[in-house]
């Protein structure tokens, strides 16, 4: 009889709270819906505790503060805070350290128009499926949930947002390359050649034919022209130029550097060029997390490479040969 009691009290405690449950769900809950931005945004900023980062859109570009910004990068921070949507309210008390939408951890990010703020919305922690966002929204104290992972598009740097991108080059363009590794330097050039035959004779039968020889390119070292170089090696060494992109910037005074690991020039000619432009890397020294401090002459800035990407150019002659 005891236990016969205790089951119905428990079946009547579940469907209470079934019933609560129920009934709560059908409640409607105050989430806004936020006013379609019509027009284009031409300014985001980004303020997290005391730091604050400037985006303005300059031409067909942007601006990250006084740098060249990553157009992709921006383009999907700009897509998302025009498509933000808001999918439930979580709290309409302004408990926002649990959601670490406090002053101290919240990103708080203003989309201008020509001037006028179009959206102004503060980004907090991920919500428990890592699907959403908890978001609250300047001038109403609630705590909403938002769709997506905003901070893993707002939650950057300034070197974070800046364009990477150093130069870009058709290797095919390249003719002439200065080489300095090991206290050697090594003066490659293109030269067109006769093409050779697998037995590595030249192709008289053909030319007795037609009278036409076949050419092909070969790049040889001045210093040592008897040396043959392997073509695909040193199309590997060049290929750091398609595309040279930088790593980072870390904050390090171009006028400060001294001596260097290994360099390189290439001579780039083309249609749209009057006469060969020269293009220089330079890998000044070993830098954290197996990179290495760089500079070139299509950046005012010091940069870093990767440690794959610089080591292409630390070549000897022994290692072009074929």
């Amino acid at each position: 009889m005891h236990m016969k009691k205790n089951v119905l009290i428990s079946i009547a405690v579940i469907a209470v709270l079934a019933g609560y449950l129920i009934i709560n769900s059908l409640i409607p809950k105050n989430v806004v819906t936020l006013p379609t931005i019509k027009s284009p945004v031409t300014e985001l900023v980004l303020k997290k505790g005391e730091a604050i980062i400037l985006i303005k859109q300059d031409g067909d570009s942007w601006k990250v503060n006084e740098f060249e910004g990553d157009k992709n990068i921006i383009a999907n921070m700009v897509n998302k805070i025009k498509d933000l949507t808001i999918t439930d309210l979580i709290s309409d008390k302004p408990h926002y350290e649990r959601y670490e939408l406090d002053n101290d951890h919240a990103i708080r990010v203003q989309a201008k128009s020509n001037g006028q703020i179009v959206r102004d919305v503060y980004i907090g922690k991920k919500g428990s499926t890592y699907r959403h966002t908890y978001v609250r929204l300047e001038g109403d104290p609630k705590v909403y949930l938002a769709e997506d992972t905003l901070d893993s598009y707002f939650n950057k740097t300034v070197d974070e947002l800046r364009n990477k991108d150093i130069v870009q080059l058709d290797i095919a363009k390249i003719d002439t390359v200065k080489l300095w590794y090991k206290n050697t330097t090594l003066t490659l050039q293109k030269k067109v050649v006769e093409k050779k035959n697998e037995e590595g004779n030249a192709q008289k039968e053909k030319q007795e034919k037609s009278k036409e020889v076949e050419k092909e390119e070969q790049w040889i070292c001045k210093e040592q022209p008897a040396v043959i170089l392997d073509n695909n090696k040193v199309k590997e060494m060049l290929y750091t130029f398609d595309p040279l992109k930088a790593y980072s910037f870390p904050d390090v005074n171009a006028k400060t550097l001294t001596g260097k690991i290994a360099s390189i020039t290439v001579s780039v000619k083309g249609e749209e060029l009057q006469k060969p432009e020269d293009i220089t890397l330079v890998i000044h020294k070993e830098y954290e997390n197996n990179r290495y401090v760089c500079t070139s002459s299509k950046s005012q800035y010091v940069f870093t490479l990767d440690e794959w990407r610089a080591k292409r150019i630390f070549k000897t002659l022994h290692d072009l040969k074929k």
